[in-house]
């Protein structure tokens, strides 16, 4: 009687446990980047500010500058933003209507 009383409680410990062992804990979340009023965009290698703007920028945003140049945002520290250029664009295309 006392062995099978022992295996109860041996059996109800592993159901009540099983769960907390089994369990799979999610990564904890990044903590929220902080919302400036504004941000300056920097270009990455030559350091020129290339604007400022009223809008949370992340890494992988882009942008088109003044000179129609492409850029895209590789690292944000504070309310600085720091751009890679990727291409001049050719915007003629685009005036009219848009067709060839």
């Amino acid at each position: 009687m006392a062995s099978l009383l022992a295996v109860a409680a041996l059996a109800l410990g592993v159901i009540y446990y099983l769960p907390a062992l089994l369990s799979i804990q999610a990564k904890p979340e990044p903590a929220p980047q902080k919302a400036y009023d504004y941000y300056i965009i920097i270009e990455e290698d030559t350091k020129e500010i290339l604007m400022y703007v009223p809008v949370v920028v992340n890494v992988d945003d882009e942008l088109i500058s003044e000179q129609n140049k492409r850029y895209k945002i590789v690292k944000v520290e504070g309310n600085q933003a720091y751009a890679r250029f990727v291409e001049d664009l050719n915007l003629e295309f685009y005036k009219g209507d848009g067709r060839k």
